[in-house]
């Protein structure tokens, strides 16, 4: 059953009390959620074990040797939950937003092949009279006789909802084609939000003032009309982004699983950068590969069931995925500069949808301008009957031959041509599939194992990447915490609300604040779980693990940054922060290790005290600040620093003030609190319109005085 290569690695034997598998989506969730536990499991040790060389799974990106990127399938990204959102917010640092526009394009019976707007039910007055009546007319009997009963497969409840007409015109084939499998061979459990139900009444008001007028009158839907998109590296990207959150010590990668010892609880694997096998003993074990794939990795003698198991997962059905990507050289034309993707139900279309990949973002081509791509999927049944047909070359050949005779391509612009086949596309929710699900993944949480995510999970209903992300977050909660799960066994509950919860309030002992712009950060490294970097310039994420990394606009020097800290977490600050600047405390006037900033500030001595205030009326700047003063670099402030102190505090201010130089110290979560939020607020309103404000200066000599009030302002 263990498939060695060439021999055991020396140090075979390990034990982990969590061991991942995979770390897509699923996994990276997983990891993630592990790490933001570790003060309260800080003993517990975790392998993240990764067959390729980097993370990221079926959301992977890959660049071409012409210097196209693609994706493995046409990936936006939405989202259901705030908790997903925070985290990819923190991974990715800037964003393109697209608007929603996609379309079918399909054959009608008058012979013409158009763009409809979608969802086609929607839209039906754009189809030809005769099709146009047929889906009417089904239309009209459901609204007048609706069907109540339980359908009996999915076909039977696009029946219900829809009518024969449009289940004849677009539903049946459409479903076929991306499927692979006849529509009476699917459930109908699956379905919630992602198939619309349409409006009678505004289906017929949108028929009459088409036949007026002739314009189209859109409907989005969906979870967002408008959808956003990473700016740079793809949705692999995102996920390259997501794992720099995680420590890198926890990942093994190019290590691909080869048996289950389910009874020994003992995994093993083949060490591709060693060319050796290894194996390890676990407690739990999170697995984010397929379910069939895993239980046929699974073996022990003394496990009467398995092979019980391993007929079940057997008849799980799945389809196969190609994905093509055409590189072009010029403009798309006018008609496809305004799509995101288009869906082909006809048979005689090679593939079932087609991405207009350079529109999400210029980082997509070589040159934005020069070049465009179309990123286009297709559908290989589990079980092909032609295999000439699905051969690289071939599939290639016919996609590029269609996008010629629709027109969207000329063949002389093609210069580059992508192909990946990715063995398991789309997991078919088939009539039988809860029954072996309800019976696999309790026998397999029985042996300590959890199948988690798109095919770990084989629902597609839940299977997008937000669904799958959080599918991981939320098993570590029911391992660690007990809490029970809620996106794998409620999908309808979570696709039809916003879902705000599994954040945690860690209140850690300390934090470092770091407001960065292009600064060698590796002083830091031994306090990167302890460490929140702002950067305010263009890198495209951490150079290495830090706990969070978030981007900020280039503003108000180091003191919008900690103003910008104060004001976010207010209700959740560390019992000890420190301030820095990027340099780190290799400053003058700066403690000279950053862990004394914490060590005094337990002795309320916050920063390195040095001289007082100058002058309350005019600032003697010296140095480069001075010649960015007369050259006017500086924004100059109206007010004087006696105002901005007498403004900010309510109070004069005293004769002198202990300042706290070089943009270095500590204060106490207590001595933060002693003001308001809407004291933070007001004060961050005088910094936040320009890199370099005189107020950012005013702000640097009045720290000291900002977290002791009490002393300077009675």
């Amino acid at each position: 059953m263990i498939h060695e290569i060439a021999y055991r690695c020396k140090d075979a034997g390990i034990h982990r009390d969590i061991v991942i598998i995979g770390s897509g989506p699923t996994g990276l969730g997983a990891a993630l959620r592990l790490h933001e536990l570790r003060k309260g499991f800080g003993n517990t040790t975790i392998t993240i074990l990764e067959q390729e060389r980097e993370p990221g799974g079926l959301a992977t990106s890959e660049r071409d040797e012409r210097g196209f990127l693609w994706d493995m399938g046409g990936h936006v990204v939405f989202s259901h939950y705030d908790f997903y959102d925070t985290t990819i917010d923190r991974a990715v640092p800037e964003w393109n937003q697209r608007v929603r526009a996609a379309f079918a394009f399909m054959m009608g019976s008058d012979g013409t092949r158009r763009f409809i707007p979608y969802p086609v039910q929607n839209h039906i007055e754009v189809m030809d009279d005769v099709d146009r009546t047929k889906c009417l007319e089904g239309l009209e009997t459901v609204a007048q006789q609706p069907r109540h009963d339980k359908p009996q497969n999915f076909d039977d409840w696009l029946l219900q909802n829809f009518g024969p007409g449009l289940c004849d015109v677009f539903m049946r084939k459409y479903n076929k084609k991306i499927w692979t499998v006849d529509t009476k061979e699917m459930n109908s459990v699956w379905v919630g939000e992602y198939v619309a139900v349409p409006d009678i009444n505004r289906i017929k008001e949108n028929i009459e003032k088409y036949r007026l007028d002739k314009k189209i009158q859109r409907s989005d839907w969906g979870l967002n009309s408008l959808f956003r998109y990473p700016k740079y590296n793809g949705t692999g990207g995102m996920w390259k982004g997501v794992a720099k959150l995680i420590p890198t010590q926890w990942f093994q990668f190019n290590s691909k699983v080869t048996g289950i010892n389910i009874k020994l609880k003992e995994i093993s694997y083949n060490n591709r950068k060693e060319s050796c096998t290894q194996s390890m003993t676990y407690n739990t074990l999170i697995s984010t590969i397929p379910l069939d794939v895993l239980v046929n990795l699974a073996f022990s003698d003394k496990v009467k069931q398995l092979d019980h198991m391993k007929k079940l997962v057997s008849q799980l059905q799945y389809s196969h995925t190609h994905v093509v990507g055409i590189g072009l050289v010029g403009q798309p034309p006018t008609f496809l500069k305004d799509k995101s993707w288009m869906y082909f139900p006809d048979s005689d279309s090679p593939f079932y949808r087609v991405t207009v990949f350079s529109n999400y973002s210029d980082d997509h081509v070589p040159k934005a301008g020069v070049f465009w791509s179309l990123l286009c999927e297709s559908a290989e049944p589990k079980a092909k009957h032609n295999s000439s047909k699905w051969a690289k070359e071939n599939i290639i050949k016919d996609t590029i031959e269609a996008l010629v005779l629709y027109g969207f391509i000329s063949a002389n612009k093609v210069v580059s041509r992508y192909h990946r086949r990715l063995d398991h596309g789309y997991p078919i929710p088939s009539l039988t599939r809860e029954k072996i699900l309800d019976i696999v993944q309790p026998w397999l949480e029985s042996n300590g194992i959890y199948s988690r995510g798109r095919f770990g999970g084989w629902k597609y209903e839940v299977s997008s990447q937000d669904h799958s992300f959080m599918q991981g977050v939320e098993v570590i909660d029911k391992v660690l915490r007990n809490e029970p799960e809620e996106t794998y066994p409620r999908p309808n509950i979570v696709n039809s609300q916003r879902n705000i919860g599994r954040f945690i309030d860690p209140n850690p002992e300390y934090e470092f604040v770091i407001s960065h712009y292009k600064e060698d950060l590796s002083w830091m490294k031994p306090l990167a779980h302890y460490s929140h970097v702002y950067h305010k310039a263009n890198n495209s994420g951490p150079p290495f693990y830090i706990n969070r990394w978030e981007k900020l606009p280039n503003v108000g020097r180091e003191g919008h940054t900690y103003l910008h800290h104060i004001i976010q977490n207010y209700n959740n600050l560390a019992n000890i922060t420190v301030f820095l600047q990027g340099e780190g405390p290799n400053r003058p006037f700066c403690y000279k290790e950053a862990m004394t900033f914490v060590a005094k500030a337990k002795s309320n001595l916050f920063c390195v005290h040095f001289g007082i205030i100058e002058g309350w009326d005019k600032i003697n700047h010296i140095g480069k600040w001075l010649q960015e003063y007369r050259t006017g670099a500086m924004r100059k402030a109206t007010i004087s620093l006696r105002d901005f102190y007498q403004t900010l505090f309510g109070c004069k201010p005293p004769s002198d003030i202990p300042r706290c130089l070089s943009g270095c110290f500590s204060a106490t979560r207590e001595n933060i609190r002693k003001h308001p939020k809407e004291f933070y607020l007001d004060a961050i309103s005088y910094v936040n319109d320009h890199m370099n404000p005189e107020e950012g200066h005013y702000l640097e000599r009045l720290w000291y005085a900002i977290i002791n009030p009490e002393k300077f302002c009675r």
